[in-house]
């Protein structure tokens, strides 16, 4: 009988507090597209004192929002009053992280589809609103300006108003107290998107005998996934010039030659797992899975025949030159130290094991180590 109440009262209080729920959505978007143009305007126009009425109303009817929270900022600012608890209370409730998400998501093709779909995830503030721009210069204004002497907190902050990734490259105020706690503020935009990696090392036989390839220097370019995320993913290529190397004994169409290789390419990626991050340093175990296609110097002709494209259109036959390579499987464990540079981009090193059998193909005549270590130098972009 008890459990028969309390799953009737849990029902009773669901059917009342949904309709209270979307009721409440209508108001806000209502007064949010009333009051939306409003402060537009005000702010265009330089009108400060007329903005913090209408927020008090915005507020009283949404709550507090993302953006409300940035011109309440920006506005105590602009007057030269105290803007520390204002900023406190943006970065407590990650309203950083949420403009960050707004940031991504105006400068994605589908911005409109985005917000259409999302509104109250966006408080119906639509993405690309002239606001946002208008904040962005107002912000600019502000950390250019002769006349105002930022802290450290309103400096970061404007930074992250502004979409700017460079808070380090502004001439530090002179005579400014620091602070005792400096509060995390993620305007690094460059973190949370993907990053270019092109890389540099040389990658070196581990031991035992049959050292076909020796030591030999490589390069590459990768794509590596958000670093907001535990879970890091890269994928892309590098190609190892083969300067170092024996010959190798391959049966080619039933008759044992000599090829030598002159580089050997690797596509493929890795997903690794931060086990550190203070922004400054981050560290990434990762495992390693591909497939290497070694060059063997051998080039054949292979004839196709015509044939006609889905146009009608007929493109004749003939002989094509195509290269004979070795291909195999390539595994590997690495680990990764990322260091953030002054530019808030990351230069890094990467040391990896690798297991890459290059005789397991019958072909391959001649037995060949399958066991290397790399040492690597890259940038994050």
């Amino acid at each position: 009988m008890m459990i028969r109440q309390f799953i009737f009262a849990v029902f009773a209080f669901i059917c009342f507090l949904a309709p209270q729920k979307t009721q409440a959505q209508e108001t806000c978007e209502k007064h949010t597209a009333e009051i939306l143009p409003l402060i537009t305007g005000a702010l265009n126009n330089n009108e400060f004192d007329k903005i913090a009425p209408l927020l008090n109303t915005l507020q009283a009817s949404c709550g507090v929002t993302e953006f409300g929270q940035r011109l309440r900022i920006l506005l105590l600012i602009i007057d030269k009053k105290d803007s520390g608890t204002e900023i406190e209370r943006y970065i407590g409730n990650q309203l950083d992280k949420t403009f960050v998400q707004r940031l991504d998501a105006a400068d994605r093709g589908d911005f409109a589809q985005q917000y259409e779909q999302n509104k109250s995830i966006y408080n119906f503030f639509p993405l690309r609103h002239p606001l946002d721009n208008l904040i962005k210069i107002r912000a600019r204004a502000l950390l250019s300006s002769t006349n105002y002497s930022l802290n450290d907190r309103e400096r970061d902050i404007l930074h992250l108003f502004a979409d700017t990734d460079s808070p380090e490259d502004e001439p530090a105020p002179q005579n400014t107290e620091q602070p005792k706690s400096r509060p995390q503020v993620y305007g690094n935009r460059s973190r949370s998107k993907l990053g270019y990696v092109p890389l540099i090392g040389v990658m070196s036989p581990l031991g035992g005998a049959n050292k076909i390839f020796g030591t030999n220097f490589m390069f590459g370019f990768m794509l590596m996934s958000s670093l907001e995320r535990k879970f890091i993913f890269e994928g892309g290529f590098n190609v190892r010039i083969n300067s170092n190397d024996k010959n190798i004994a391959y049966n080619y169409e039933g008759s044992d030659v000599t090829v030598n290789s002159s580089a050997t390419g690797f596509i493929g990626g890795s997903v690794g797992y931060k086990i550190f991050d203070n922004e400054k340093c981050i560290l990434i175990p990762k495992g390693i899975i591909g497939i290497d296609i070694t060059d063997t110097g051998i080039t054949e002709s292979v004839y196709s025949d015509g044939y006609y494209d889905p146009d009608g259109y007929y493109y004749d036959g003939g002989y094509n030159d195509r290269m004979v390579t070795i291909n195999n499987v390539h595994l590997g464990l690495g680990f990764s130290s990322l260091f953030q540079m002054k530019n808030k981009k990351y230069v890094g090193i990467e040391v990896a094991y690798h297991y890459a059998p290059y005789d397991a193909s019958s072909k391959v005549l001649t037995p060949i180590q399958s066991n290397y270590g790399t040492a690597a130098f890259f940038f994050r972009f």
